[in-house]
């Protein structure tokens, strides 16, 4: 519901002209997506994380995930 509200706030954290100069197209249109989707339906949500997972596979770091690891390890 926090995560909800804080998309629905007026306040730009990010221009979208600054997306523009910094994102390219491919992308800038799949972010674009998403602020349609949040501002229409939670479904819409839920399929543009599906379509967008598919386009733009989930990258692991797997080396992240090491460190985490020796860390908890290490307590």
């Amino acid at each position: 519901m926090r995560f909800w509200w804080q998309l629905g706030m007026p306040y730009q954290e990010v221009s979208v002209e600054q997306l523009r100069v910094n994102v390219r197209k491919p992308k800038l249109d799949v972010v674009e997506e998403l602020i349609s989707a949040i501002r229409t339906s939670h479904d819409r949500v839920d399929a543009w994380v599906v379509t967008t997972q598919q386009t733009f596979p989930v990258i692991h770091d797997r080396g992240f995930m090491a460190d985490s690891d020796r860390q908890r390890l290490a307590q």
